[in-house]
């Protein structure tokens, strides 16, 4: 029989590395920063003939190094240009300004809208920006100046969440306080927008303020409210500062700001978009999960209360929520899944952080697969109380501390589900002996430890094991990682030895040396992963009472043609 060790690999890469394959565009933007020190010369506490520097510092780099900022003959500017080769076109860049007095701790502003500057880069590769000159801290004189708000609602009318006669809408911002219903902005009709369809609205909302008061080229924000019901505005990525609002810097002379979607969400055709989560992790882990409490959360309604998500009872899996909702096509919604514990809100947290995000297709309906809370696939947890039995022989063991283990010294073991004890604790002085592992006194070097993890622990186990106590079975930070596997409430993990650290794969197979007419198959199962076969890498066939076995071996017959093997 042919055994094709290699296609096996190939499966075993396909399995791992096709997902999150991205393509990245690349981008190229030159900006020219710029900052004026004359208040912090004039009162003493920047004195640039003294050594003191200036920098800059910004997510253009993300954050390292410092750039140092030069000073221009003998005026109080000082600028550096730099390529911003990692943030995409058309995006935002991010930045602060620090100034280092000589021999001294580092001095970070605080800019006017208490967030960091904002600049939007070219949309073009190979393009600059040249932000405004601000002054250090926004310390300087104010300067009062009008500056002019537009919105267009037209989707939001489109979506039901704006009235044109009833809803109202208002500009919030730094320049107000974020004051409430301060700045109302009012219907102008003679604005006519035509959108990507080339269909034409006529909804935008304005006002200009002409009291607007800050330091000159100062960082503010702001965002539009509809009312009632207390509807913030939802700008995207490439319109929002790193506090989530719209940005612009004080002027010299009137301001008008170009008219902007609500949400920065255009008209457009509508599209029914139903998210669901699967919440059966949350169930077997958190006893005080509320399952009527789901909720899906975003940026759809300003983050304000959250859509209710229902299961469907006579499906085959119950523990999946769902909410159906409605956007405009080419949209994008950033959202987040949640549910109540006793009195408190548990987050969905992606892997990877951040939100989750859809880019609504241009379609009337779309069924988004579920995806798992928190991205835990419950073949990951414990579907029941499991005894898990730990075994580590102590032959010839010695700790890294050069301390060699002796009958009559205390073996401890420790791990990421104790929360990993303090090391200095495990002693039977100071009541760990819960955590001792013990011999049957046969003289065997045997050590074991059994403990009960609980229903819906994660399957995944830290550990490592200690000769009295001290961290001295390998360099700090090395541990073993291994897998209770069992399904049926016990499982043994394999023997260790001490000092030789295991890291298990979640799953994997090899192929042994045929031997008395049949070929050892050796893998690694896991629940909800089979051992497969297939004699046309097309149809493969499920191999019997394989699925979530542990490490373990099935003999296959050395007869007949090619034969190939995988874990799925």
């Amino acid at each position: 029989m042919k055994l094709s060790t290699k296609y096996i690999a190939l499966l075993a890469g396909l399995a791992f590395s096709t997902a999150g394959v991205v393509s990245t565009q690349a981008s190229s933007s030159t900006i020219n920063f710029s900052v004026d020190m004359s208040v912090q010369i004039g009162n003493s506490t920047f004195n640039p003939s003294g050594g003191d520097t200036v920098y800059v510092q910004g997510t253009f780099n993300g954050w390292n190094p410092f750039i140092q900022l030069f000073q221009q003959g003998s005026s109080s500017v000082f600028t550096n240009s730099f390529v911003d080769t990692t943030e995409a076109n058309g995006g935002v860049t991010k930045y602060q300004y620090v100034r280092r007095p000589f021999g001294g701790s580092d001095v970070y502003e605080t800019s006017a809208d208490f967030n960091l500057r904002a600049a939007r880069l070219p949309s073009v590769s190979g393009g600059s920006v040249t932000p405004p000159t601000p002054f250090f801290n926004d310390a300087a004189v104010h300067t009062t100046n009008s500056v002019t708000f537009q919105c267009d609602v037209s989707q939001q009318i489109a979506l039901g969440n704006f009235t044109n006669g009833t809803s109202t809408i208002e500009v919030r911002g730094n320049f107000n306080g974020w004051g409430s219903a301060a700045n109302l902005l009012t219907l102008d009709q003679t604005i006519r927008r035509t959108n990507q369809y080339g269909l034409v609205t006529s909804n935008v909302y304005v006002t200009t303020i002409s009291g607007v008061n800050a330091s000159t080229n100062g960082a503010m924000d702001f965002k539009y409210v509809i009312q009632p019901g207390l509807q913030w505005d939802s700008p995207a990525s490439t319109s929002r500062d790193n506090g989530g609002n719209r940005f612009f810097t004080m002027p010299n002379s009137a301001l008008v700001l170009p008219a902007v979607d609500f949400s920065d969400a255009p008209y457009a055709p509508l599209s029914q978009i139903k998210f669901s989560v699967d919440m059966t992790a949350v169930k077997l882990g958190d006893p005080n999960y509320d399952p009527t409490s789901v909720t899906i959360n975003g940026d759809f309604n300003g983050w304000s209360a959250g859509v209710a998500c229902t299961n469907d009872v006579a499906a085959a899996n119950t523990n999946i929520y769902s909410a159906v909702l409605t956007s405009g096509a080419g949209s994008s919604i950033n959202y987040q899944f949640r549910y109540q514990a006793a009195g408190n809100t548990v987050y969905d947290n992606k892997t990877g952080g951040g939100n989750r995000y859809l880019l609504v297709p241009n379609a009337s309906s779309t069924n988004l697969p579920a995806v798992y809370f928190n991205d835990v696939n419950p073949a990951d947890v414990l579907s029941q109380d499991t005894t898990v039995n730990f075994t580590v022989s102590m032959t010839n063991a010695v700790g890294t501390d050069s301390h060699v283990y002796t009958p009559g010294d205390y073996v401890f073991i420790n791990g990421d589900f104790v929360g990993w004890v303090n090391w200095a604790a495990l002693d039977l002085a100071t009541a760990t002996p819960t955590l001792q592992c013990v011999n049957d006194g046969s003289g065997n070097m045997l050590f074991t430890y059994s403990r009960v993890f609980s229903k819906g622990h994660a399957r995944s186990v830290k550990y490592k094991y200690s000769i009295n106590g001290a961290d001295n079975e390998a360099a700090s930070g090395t541990d073993r990682y291994r897998y209770i596997r069992g399904t049926n409430g016990t499982y043994n993990m394999p023997m260790d030895k001490f000092s030789l650290i295991t890291v298990e794969p979640k799953y994997g197979i090899a192929v042994g040396s045929a031997s008395g007419g049949s070929v050892p198959i050796n893998y690694l199962g896991f629940p909800g992963v089979k051992l497969q076969t297939s004699t046309n890498l097309t149809t493969w066939t499920d191999v019997l009472s394989t699925d979530g076995q542990g490490q373990a071996t099935t003999n296959w017959p050395a007869t007949g043609g090619p034969r190939y093997f995988r874990t799925r």
